[in-house]
């Protein structure tokens, strides 16, 4: 039976690479360029879609086919646009404020300058909440709100009607209302953060979900009023108490987050290490139920049900195949919303859905169709969905499969099995299609993870030909685990039991393969331009053996614009380029030096050191510059909110050097990055006040402080901020000064010292605070510019308004890092200002 059923689930995964795209998929691609690129709803152009209509009938009644289809495209492209029109609010730039315009417009305080709006709210949760390790996210259909009261003992100001206001809701991992619910609570609202990495695509998403405000519970508390009815809730519900059940039953945390995550789509056990090492051995697919689970795990159904029913002599006359594919058809819907009906969930839920009618109606499937057909129900239905990541990875990869693996088995030098081959010899094929299906996939989506992550990982590909075996078993007992689940939940635990050491095996490899050289390589952004090329080479490399002349010059073509920028436009003039990062409350500052060398003087890092900035934060800005390694990392002081990333980018990077003060690497923040530094070998370079200035080119770094007066590269009497590691980089005639957090005694013993502090640029000592940039300091510098490292409406108030009125009072340039990145150049000669955003 084990035999047949494999032999099954081999010859439908051939048939699917075998299948040829019709006029469907053209006509998907042409609604989601219209879709992508939607025309203002009242564009003349946009009534063309009728005439253009009524050409195609005309043409396909009189059996012209092709100008049917080819007068049906720009029809397609023009209704993809009329619904990105009718399905998303116009995104206002990153200046505008789209949450205090709608809180204005319902009379209700809008966040400001200096604080968020903070408000009382009633409303209805839409949709499922996303369950996540530290937060839980929903949206919310606002009905009323009116402002919080200061004290419980205030009198609450009148309630305002708030209808058509849509936020997103964040809230404490304990709660978790139902879908449907209508709640309370007391919440802040506000506008999306632009400023650091990707939040200017998050403000779009949100506005394309219908959501005006970014907000979150006050309190820790919310209060349900009403809870919600129908199918949703109890669905979700169900789905807890049997996340609930696998959380209990297996005590190893690690085991029952993938047991709950493949069981049921529940991603909120899943730590945040955990992700990073399956994102880094490229299997982060199989952290959640995808189409790939679902799909295999459906055909697997199918074809043991197909088995059973040829063997049973009372359904031979019912022609077992169709039976079988008709009890199979209601599990696709049903799996799909017990495991959280994410886009690739439906992506195949749709496509499987079409293969098992396809069956009914005795008529042959067609994958590219099936997939088109998926891309229409599901943008047709939620347009805001082709800006989601997990919908243009996942049909990214669907697009590989297709694409590009039967191209690249045909580049194996080992022909298909015949059909009466040895059994050995057909199971060689599995790995062989598990290769090149995985291959296809990582090609496809590599541009895209380039583009969100900045990083592609060289250990996916054997990662994946080794782990997602061993991943499909472990979701197939998962699956079976929570049909299991919805009958008895006492049942479960035998089921879980056997699944547990498979999880466990499965979490170890990913860690396993994480730490393989090159599973983290930093890659910059590519352009629109650089990713098309890359899918051009990669189908075209894919088919080189089809139709090696045009492929040779798809190719070539491709290579040659990859490199244009680098090879065919003209080098810029040396220039000294510093760049203050924008990583919230903290300090990161990149010099990319004129001879080409590239120093990062802090990190940036979690004030309370319990979340690990540097992937999401610091590496895409690092690589959106163009810097995949550096000659030397730079501490200033062992504070989280400037070394709290350290370990994280040892690891993600390669680094040269490491500069820090003599004062030892321990304690909580300091151990971390002693042990990093063991581990990759990295070597560790003391610095104080006297040491020899170090020379890059044309570069020079003093170091001014801390004192050194006893031999120890420190003056372990100063506290850590007054012993910050202070740099003077000087390029011919312009000078920066980066003083890191000094604060009163720390400058005191600067200017002491009697070195030359002159500098055009200063980074605001300690972020702005009152402690620091005495008028003694000032006048020893005498800046052009000041930069605030400071992060987007801090619990410090920093920068403090009588150090604003300072600088501002010597006539300097106010600078701050909360909007964005803040770049300066120099010739030698002058200092100017590159970029700033506002």
């Amino acid at each position: 039976m084990i035999r047949n059923v494999s032999q099954r689930i081999r010859s439908l995964f051939g048939t699917l690479l075998s299948m040829a795209p019709g006029p469907l998929p053209l006509l998907a691609a042409a609604f989601i360029a219209g879709l992508a690129c939607p025309l203002d709803s009242k564009h003349p152009t946009l009534w063309w879609i009728f005439p253009l209509a009524a050409f195609s009938v005309l043409f396909a009644r009189f059996g012209l086919r092709r100008a049917a289809l080819l007068s049906l495209l720009p029809a397609f492209a023009l209704a993809g646009s009329l619904r990105g029109v009718a399905g998303a609010a116009p995104v206002p730039g990153p200046a505008a404020g789209p949450c205090a315009e709608a809180l204005l417009a319902r009379s209700l305080p809008p966040p400001t300058e200096a604080s968020r709006s903070r408000l009382e709210i009633e409303g209805r949760v839409l949709g499922t909440p996303k369950l996540g390790f530290e937060t839980n996210r929903t949206l919310l259909a606002v009905q009323r709100a009116r402002p919080a009261r200061e004290r419980a003992a205030d009198p609450p100001p009148p309630w305002k009607e708030a209808a058509g206001l849509t936020i997103q809701l964040a809230m404490a991992r304990d709660l978790r209302p139902l879908p449907g619910d209508s709640i309370r609570a007391v919440a802040t609202l506000d506008d999306v953060e632009v400023g650091l990495p990707g939040g200017a695509d998050a403000r779009r998403r949100l506005q394309l979900a219908g959501a005006s405000c970014s907000a979150r519970v006050q309190g820790g508390r919310i209060v349900v009023l009403e809870e919600g009815g129908g199918l949703l809730p109890r669905i979700e519900a169900t789905r807890r108490r049997i996340s609930a059940k696998i959380e209990d039953q297996v005590d190893a945390s690690p085991e029952a987050a993938l047991l709950a995550a493949l069981s049921v789509g529940d991603r909120s056990l899943v730590s945040p290490g955990q992700n990073d090492r399956f994102a880094a051995s490229g299997l982060a697919h199989i952290l959640s139920v995808s189409g790939l689970h679902l799909s295999l795990t459906i055909l697997g159904l199918y074809a043991i049900l197909r088995w059973l029913l040829g063997r049973l002599p009372f359904t031979q006359a019912l022609d077992p195949p169709r039976l079988a594919a008709l009890f199979v058809l209601p599990v696709i819907p049903a799996y799909a919303l017990l495991t959280g009906a994410e886009a690739p969930v439906l992506r195949a839920a749709i496509g499987t859905g079409l293969y098992l009618l396809a069956q009914l109606v005795m008529r042959a499937p067609e994958a590219w169709s099936a997939l088109a057909a998926a891309a229409f129900a599901i943008l047709i239905w939620e347009p805001a969905a082709l800006h989601e990541i997990s919908f243009q990875l996942s049909f990214a990869a669907c697009l590989g499969l297709l694409a590009l693996a039967p191209g690249i088995r045909r580049m194996i030098p080992v022909r298909p099995p015949a059909p009466d081959a040895s059994f050995w010899r057909r199971w060689l094929e599995a790995p062989l299609l598990a290769l090149a299906t995985t291959l296809g996939a990582t090609l496809a989506t590599l541009p895209l993870t380039a583009l969100y992550f900045q990083r592609a990982s060289l250990a996916s590909l054997p990662a994946n030909v080794v782990a997602v075996p061993v991943g499909l078993a472990v979701t197939a007992l998962c699956a079976l685990a929570a049909g299991v689940g919805l009958v008895a939940r006492s049942l479960m635990t035998p089921i879980l039991w056997l699944a547990a050491p498979l999880a466990r095996l499965l979490d170890w490899l990913a860690a396993w393969f994480a730490t393989w050289p090159g599973a983290r390589i930093p890659i910059p952004s590519p352009s629109p331009t650089q990713m098309i090329a890359t899918w051009i080479i990669a189908v075209a490399a894919a088919n080189l053996r089809r139709a090696p002349k045009l492929a040779g010059v798809a190719i070539l073509g491709g290579i040659l614009t990859l490199l244009t920028p680098s090879a065919f436009t003209s080098a810029d003039p040396p220039r000294l380029r510093i760049h203050f990062l924008a990583v919230g409350q903290g300090d990161a500052t990149l010099l990319q030096l004129p001879g080409g060398g590239r120093l990062l003087v802090d990190t940036g890092g979690d004030l309370r050191g319990e979340r690990d900035l540097a992937q999401r934060v610091l590496i895409p800005q690092l690589t959106g510059l163009g810097v995949t390694s550096l000659n030397a990392l730079i501490l200033s002081h062992l504070h989280p909110d400037h070394v709290g990333s350290v370990p994280s980018l040892l690891g993600l990077m390669q680094v040269d050097e490491l500069w820090t003060s003599g004062r030892p690497l321990e304690g909580r923040f300091g151990d971390p990055i002693q042990e990093a530094l063991e581990l990759h070998g990295i070597p560790r370079r003391l610095l104080a006040s006297g040491s020899p200035p170090i020379e890059f080119g044309e570069v020079r770094i003093e170091v001014l402080g801390p004192p050194d007066r006893d031999g120890l590269m420190d003056d372990p009497l100063l506290g850590a901020n007054d012993a910050s590691l202070v740099l003077r980089i000087v390029h011919g005639d312009v000078a920066i000064l980066l003083p890191g957090d000094v604060e009163v005694e720390g400058e005191e013993a600067l200017i002491a010292a009697g070195a030359d502090l002159r500098a055009q640029l200063l980074k605001a000592p300690h972020h702005g605070s009152s402690t620091s940039s005495t008028p003694a300091l000032l006048e020893r510098v005498r800046p052009h510019h000041v930069v605030f490292c400071v992060g987007y409406r801090n619990q410090f108030d920093f920068p403090r308004a009588d150090v604003i009125e300072r600088y501002r009072g010597r006539g300097c340039q106010l600078h701050r890092t909360d909007r964005g990145i803040v770049s300066f150049t120099s010739d030698g000669r002058t200092l100017e200002l590159a970029s700033e955003r506002r």
